[in-house]
């Protein structure tokens, strides 16, 4: 089973790994992402040569794949960061994985290392060699969350920028590093059963593969198929705040809003308002977030939300459904309006309809 996971591991990351490599534009992003693919095929590589050609060098392989399972995590960082366009850091994280290296390269020659059922094993490890793993298990967790500070920042400037989130979502990088971490607990667990050999050893390490191959699957799912929208330009010096100013812009987008309507196409995007009201977009940026302490997001959202109220009090849409009601006010999906519905109003949009037919 464990030459059968790592096979498809392989073929998969080897066919994403073309599929990328051949995307224009390239950008840096794209190029993190193609090396955290490299690095997940070489790591299920190595396992599959280990396993099928266990004479032929497998301490050296294994040992590549430890530095390569670690590689995964500066991968996704660089990512991350180079989407919300900071500075990439590759210095520290180079340093680490140098640091990876040498004490990979180091581990065989200052202890008896086993080969078993793709994996490494120590026999009576000596005392500073039985916390090492965990140890580096439970650093490796810091690239992961770091992950999922970047992309809260990257949601967070998508809800200035689009009413709908649908198709620009950065959620999937938050998902994505969820998963990093769950593998890093699996490994852990397979860690600790080592000494105790609750379950198979080879059962571990299947489902470490199980849970890497879908981690592969996911990323390559969202990578792939909504390329180019985490792909931010570099950070602007922040304007001078006028807050008084930035109050009055923002009553005027109230009133645009409420005269105009234009949240009532569900693709409106922060640009476009911005050009209805002969704007330049940081202005209108300004006037949601400092005028209004909110952001393009939320601000259509509520006035989507009382669009609906108007409609569904008009007594000549008594029989009309909420969701018609909804697609009528903007809403581009029904997932759409029950978020809104759950997010504002804590409730479903079709107890907010029996309610205010009995107000």
């Amino acid at each position: 089973m464990i030459l059968t996971l790592a096979i498809l591991g392989t073929a998969i990351c080897g066919f994403l790994l073309t599929v990328l490599a051949v995307k224009r534009p390239f950008q840096t992003a794209d190029g993190a992402l193609l090396f955290w693919l490299a690095a997940q095929a070489g790591a299920f590589t190595v396992v599959a040569l280990a396993s099928a050609f266990p004479a032929v060098w497998p301490l050296i392989l294994l040992s590549l794949g430890q530095f390569l399972l670690f590689s995964l995590g500066p991968a996704q960082l660089t990512y991350a960061r180079a989407s919300a366009g900071l500075p990439l850091g590759l210095g520290w994280q180079g340093a680490a994985l140098l640091l990876v290296a040498v004490l990979v390269t180091l581990m065989p020659m200052l202890t008896r290392v086993e080969i078993r059922e793709g994996t490494m094993l120590v026999e009576q490890p000596p005392a500073w060699l039985i916390g090492l793993p965990p140890a580096a298990l439970i650093l490796s967790a810091l690239w992961p969350l770091l992950s999922l500070k970047i992309a809260a920042r990257l949601r967070r400037r998508a809800k200035d920028r689009y009413s709908n989130l649908g198709p620009v979502d950065p959620g999937w990088i938050r998902i994505w590093a969820v998963s990093s971490l769950i593998v890093l607990t699996v490994s852990l667990l397979a860690y600790g059963n080592s000494f105790v050999a609750v379950l198979p050893l080879g059962l571990h390490v299947a489902a470490l593969l199980c849970f890497q191959i879908l981690q592969v699957v996911y990323v390559a799912h969202r990578g792939l198929t909504r390329p180019g929208i985490f792909m931010a330009g570099q950070a602007r010096a922040e304007p001078s705040i006028d807050r008084a100013a930035a109050e009055a812009d923002f009553a005027t987008v109230r009133d645009h809003l409420g005269t105009q309507k234009p949240f009532l196409d569900p693709d409106l995007t922060a640009p476009r308002l911005a050009d209805a009201l002969g704007w330049a977009p940081e202005r209108l940026t300004q006037a949601i977030g400092i005028g209004g302490d909110t952001n393009f997001h939320d601000a259509v959202l509520r006035a989507r939300l009382a669009e609906m109220e108007r409609l569904a009090r008009d007594p000549v849409n008594r029989r009309v459904t909420t969701l018609a009601l909804g697609f009528d006010a903007g809403f581009g999906s029904k997932s759409a309006m029950y978020e809104a519905f759950r997010r504002e109003l804590n409730t479903s949009p079709g107890a907010w309809r029996r309610e205010l037919a009995q107000s």
